[in-house]
């Protein structure tokens, strides 16, 4: 009889577990390849160690990433319970329903939203419409561009460190000059897509420009300041390693690292390269500083990572209590400490981590951070990447003229948004 009554009890909290979905249910989450994949793998295994509930991460390539969450959501298959995003996939996901709306979960812990430890721009990447609609995914990945260069080689040529585009230039005419066909003054992704357009757009911005007008009505791409932020690209082309129109960020950090260039705009994830001296011969070498400017105070680049849970999701509340763990003060240290750059104040102003050489870039991330940029919010941003970069690659590699460049990216843009 004991043991009926035992069984019956197990049976029915079973049941009450089942029907709540409060303790044995899985979440699956979709993380890209590399360090912002494995640091969330690394957090989910610590998770179900603590809390029991399995958290199972599925990686894959990054755009592959984005085509494996775009079907999900298509097909309302609810795989995936969580995507890891690169922020500017963002109006994408949430324009076109495939991600939840997160206020009802805060509400429900009692919190009006995520606390104000977080970056204020870390958190304005996470609203859809920008800074504005509602929380659809939380911040865990706080990239964001910096400029590194070789302290000692741009004193060398002139410059103490460098403020403007035009002293970019002035140093990188120099060091090539002098560098015999093995030593470049700057160099850059050229390659078609993401690369080129990511290492184009702060110094797009920072000659006043930018693809859309304020209410996104209107292309803005061939402008006179387009037109000026174009020549200055140009004039960095041709004091770059010949054939950077196939650079990609491996090449790009292999020629830091190896010492045969001295700048480039550049991820926070290669910072543990560059200090590595299995990696590096320029370790203790290379300087970070913010976005020169142009016309213009320069703007980083942002490029979060955020997780957001899908709407088809079977497991939306778990997969919350998850995210709300995972972006916690202490785990996003531990995340830092795997190689993530941070979101939240309190851990890039942590003694623990600034008193390490390895981190001695935080404060300069940080402000980049708060000074950054996101990408054009449209929910065809893949798209309208892709086009821009294939146009403004012909032009690095001399095939078109930058005008040319410019006159096409605007085409091609108006065309997909069906903007004139």
């Amino acid at each position: 009889m004991m043991v009926r009554k035992l069984f019956l009890t197990l049976a029915a909290a079973a049941s009450a577990l089942a029907i709540s979905g409060a303790a044995w249910a899985d979440i699956t989450v979709l993380v890209p390849s590399g360090s912002e994949g494995d640091g969330l793998r690394a957090a989910a295994a610590d998770y179900a160690k603590m809390k029991g509930t399995k958290v199972e991460t599925v990686q894959a390539p990054y755009a592959n990433v984005f085509e494996q969450g775009a079907n999900a959501g298509a097909t309302k298959s609810g795989v995936f319970d969580i995507v890891l995003m690169d922020d500017p996939w963002i109006p994408f996901f949430a324009e076109n329903g495939h991600l939840e709306d997160l206020t009802p979960y805060f509400k429900n812990a009692g919190l009006e939203g995520p606390d104000n430890d977080f970056l204020s721009k870390s958190l304005a990447i996470c609203r859809n419409p920008y800074n504005s609609g509602p929380y659809v995914c939380l911040p865990y990945v706080g990239n964001a561009q910096m400029f590194f260069y070789d302290a000692a080689k741009y004193k060398e040529a002139g410059v103490e460190a460098p403020k403007t585009w035009d002293d970019v230039l002035k140093a990188s005419k120099t060091l090539t000059e002098g560098g015999g066909g093995r030593y470049f003054g700057y160099v850059f992704r050229g390659g078609q897509g993401n690369p080129v357009v990511a290492d184009f757009m702060p110094i797009f911005w920072s000659y006043g420009a930018d693809l859309f007008n304020a209410d996104r009505s209107k292309v803005t791409i061939d402008t006179p300041e387009g037109a000026a932020a174009m020549k200055m690209f140009m004039a960095l082309r041709d004091v770059s390693p010949k054939g950077v129109e196939s650079y990609n960020a491996n090449e790009v950090g292999t020629a830091l690292a190896a010492g045969t260039s001295a700048s480039s705009i550049n991820w926070p994830n290669w910072v543990a390269t560059f200090e590595d001296p299995s990696q590096s011969k320029m370790v203790g070498k290379i300087s970070y500083t913010a976005i020169p400017a142009g016309t213009k105070p320069g703007s980083s680049e942002i490029g979060h990572w955020t997780m957001g849970i899908m709407s088809a999701s079977k497991n939306k509340q778990e997969a919350f209590d998850f995210m709300l763990w995972a972006t916690s003060p202490e785990q996003i240290k531990i995340s830092a400490e795997r190689g993530n750059p941070p979101v939240r104040a309190s851990v890039f102003t942590d003694p623990e981590l600034t008193k390490q050489e390895k981190f001695r870039h935080y404060p300069v991330l940080m402000e980049a951070i708060q000074a950054s940029t996101p990408r054009p919010r449209h929910p065809k941003w893949p798209e309208i990447e892709n086009a821009f970069g294939i146009e403004l690659s012909k032009a690095v590699a001399g095939t078109i003229t930058p005008e040319e460049a410019l006159k096409n990216s605007q085409a091609a843009v108006e065309q997909i948004t069906g903007l004139k």
